[in-house]
């Protein structure tokens, strides 16, 4: 089947699990009691950083930068070099923080979890329209949280936020909630399906495989064959593969989930 051909599919597939607003009732308001616990227990890779190439973007940062209102020369780009390869919204892979996000492991989490989803990284490809994702959803008589109710990309999503805090704090989430067994079937099917797929959202994975890196580009202005010369290297190490691009944006979603 052609790329092209899986965008199409996967776009689909996102359309209607994002109409689709979940009845089930929250197991808890919010999941803020878990922020501390995941700051206290995941502590961030050694990395290394240095300035872009003066003049030049992310193509994708820039339109991003556009569409939310902002002047593209009014944003410093960085390189993060991490050992190991490695209010929000995801859009096709690029995750954009509005504020001090740097407290709340929970947002990068949530939003990383979109990644995982919607680019294929699980076995049940998108997990939060298959069938073995749904039929286990239909056995917990509750969602996680009042943000889970949005829709199933978003269940997902803050199920792999409490999957997350069970896998790498002490006493787990099951230590925060006696009732934690009513959510107990799409818990378990995040956590199947992440350790079936490697090392996520846990210490000592590695990258191996990743979208390609945007392409540089101009600030302002277009390029021309003198900047073209200049251009940043951006192409990934060679024991990295590149995964398909799929195109899907959760901005309406996660924003108003923030916003409520």
């Amino acid at each position: 089947m052609r790329v092209s051909s899986i965008n199409a599919i996967v776009a689909f597939f996102v359309a209607l699990v994002t109409s689709q607003r979940l009845n089930k009732p929250p197991l808890q308001p919010d999941l803020d009691n878990l922020k501390q616990g995941l700051l206290d227990n995941l502590h961030p890779v050694h990395s290394t950083r240095d300035r872009f190439k003066a003049g030049y973007i992310p193509s994708d940062c820039k339109t991003i930068a556009q569409r939310e209102g902002f002047n593209a020369a009014d944003i410093q780009v960085w390189n993060i070099h991490y050992d190991d390869n490695g209010g929000a919204y995801n859009d096709r892979g690029n995750i954009a923080f509005f504020g001090d996000t740097m407290s709340n492991l929970n947002v990068h989490i949530h939003e990383a979890a979109h990644s995982l989803d919607l680019q294929n990284a699980y076995k049940d490809k998108p997990l939060s329209s298959s069938t073995n994702w749904l039929n286990n959803y239909n056995k917990d008589p509750n969602v996680p949280d009042n943000y889970a109710q949005t829709n199933q990309i978003e269940n997902v999503a803050q199920n792999t936020v409490i999957t997350t805090y069970e896998r790498n704090v002490p006493g787990g989430f099951w230590g925060l909630n006696p009732d934690a067994n009513k959510i107990f079937y799409q818990y378990a099917t995040v956590d199947t399906e992440q350790r079936e797929a490697g090392k996520l959202l846990v210490p000592g994975g590695k990258c191996t495989s990743r979208l390609a890196n945007s392409d540089p580009v101009p600030i302002s202005g277009v390029a021309t064959a003198a900047t073209a010369a200049e251009k940043p290297d951006v192409a990934l190490s060679a024991d990295v593969s590149t995964i398909p691009d799929v195109d899907f944006n959760t901005k309406d979603s996660c924003q108003a989930a923030f916003a409520a």
